[in-house]
């Protein structure tokens, strides 16, 4: 029986994994018997949870609904973090997990996002920021189990939130897949490692801290390829290793919110909170959701107030959101009235005054913005049975992964908004 083992590793882009300086034998070694992309163009925004989840769903996020790491719910009137899985949105499209487990595969995902409450996901830990809601969310074996091993679950959260303390994240969720191969092993497996974006955020995307930190996730996918090889795995299993975006170098901080304060149409309260107003931004690193309120007047003026806001480079309207992936207003009530695109070399932040971004944690690198920028294109090896050898490919869509990944385990995504890729797949017969 054929098995799938999709490793996302978040952050990696094209340009670094063609990097030859790089020490890289694991993901050298599936693309010389497999096939290597030009790049991966990301969904938009390229940010982890829009992206991660048209990975899974073959869809742009107009039809999955997740939007961006953090939008403005108009039902609600509340912020949600999909960052973290925080919201608990499930996609209202059918994902891989869905397919292989309605074909009575095995399935398991470690430490993937937006699969808090998946039904039909078995062993998992969705990726989240609270340690109470890996408490309650984790299947209940494999968390059990961890801790009869020892591992340190209830670090996870400690773990997750401190970017310098990712490569602990990544080591406890390769144990806690080494542990569901052994135990458990399932015909689909989905695993995400961390620290290379997070070293991207904190120390820049060509900086030596975010080269080491690919460096060593290249050793934890080798620790697992010699794994499945060990349980006699290895030969049956299509190996697809992805980013889920680049990175672009940043340095200046972006307040369209203090923008929109500082003309009136925001209110906030005495800690720097916002409590109301007629426009708000919900940002993500490289653009931004602008949500409006009330006429064409307020929505002019919010428009001139943001195109004059430094580090904004460019304001769209919803005649621009179809050719991004993205719904209308009136089709999702987490999709903003205007959209924000940062100016080279800066990052938005939703601090809606300049006190309360004094405090925060900076970027030397970020990603959210277009995918057709080369820099945000992510990379994609692949090797296995399925898989076309000693191949160099051209640019992939991400929409490309889910139906190719399911057509390696012999399964449909009728769903999915492209073919599986002839790029990838060995032409049968």
């Amino acid at each position: 029986m054929p098995a799938a083992l999709l490793i996302s590793i978040d952050g990696l882009s094209a340009r670094l994994l063609a990097d030859p300086a790089l020490r890289l034998p694991a993901l050298r070694g599936l693309a010389a018997r497999g096939v290597q992309a030009a790049g991966l163009r990301p969904a938009f925004p390229s940010v982890t949870w829009p992206c991660h989840t048209t990975l899974v769903t073959g869809v742009a996020p107009a039809r999955h609904g997740i939007l961006g790491n953090e939008v403005f719910d108009r039902t609600s009137g509340r912020l949600l973090c999909h960052e973290g899985d925080r919201s608990g949105t499930a996609p209202p499209v059918p994902t891989l997990w869905d397919a292989a487990a309605g074909a009575g595969l095995r399935t398991a995902a470690l430490c993937w996002p937006q699969t808090r409450g998946a039904g039909t996901l078995g062993d998992h830990v969705p990726e989240f920021l609270d340690q109470a809601l890996f408490e309650e969310w984790s299947s209940r074996p494999l968390w059990d189990e961890a801790r009869a091993l020892g591992l340190p679950v209830e670090r996870y959260a400690e773990w997750s939130n401190a970017r310098l303390l990712a490569p602990l994240q990544d080591w406890l969720t390769l144990e806690l897949t080494r542990h569901v191969v052994r135990r458990r092993p399932p015909d689909l497996l989905l695993t995400h490692f961390l620290a290379v974006d997070s070293f991207q955020h904190e120390f820049g995307p060509n900086s030596p801290e975010a080269r080491w930190a690919l460096e060593q996730v290249d050793v934890l996918v080798s620790t697992l390829l010699a794994d499945l090889d060990a349980a006699g795995r290895l030969s049956r299993t299509d190996v697809i290793a992805v980013g889920d975006h680049g990175f672009v170098e940043v340095g200046r901080r972006s307040l369209p919110n203090d923008a929109l304060r500082a003309a009136g149409l925001l209110r906030v309260d005495a800690s720097g909170a916002v409590t109301g107003g007629d426009a708000r931004v919900a940002a993500n690193g490289g653009s931004a959701h602008v949500y409006v309120t009330g006429g064409p007047r307020v929505l002019g003026r919010a428009r001139e107030v943001l195109e004059a806001t430094p580090g904004v480079g460019e304001v769209l309207g919803p005649d621009a959101f179809d050719a991004l992936g993205l719904p209308h207003p009136a089709q999702d009530p987490t999709q903003g009235d205007l959209l924000l695109h940062a100016a080279e070399g800066w990052f938005i932040t939703g601090h809606a005054t300049i006190e309360g971004a004094g405090t925060a944690s900076g970027y030397r690198g970020t990603h959210g913005h277009r995918p057709d920028d080369p820099r945000l294109h992510a990379g994609f090896v692949a090797a296995g049975p399925s898989i076309v050898e000693s191949a160099q490919g051209g640019v992939l869509d991400q929409r490309d992964v889910a139906p190719t990944v399911a057509a390696m385990l012999g399964l449909k995504l009728p769903t999915a908004e492209r073919a599986p890729s002839p790029l990838v797949l060995r032409r049968s017969g």
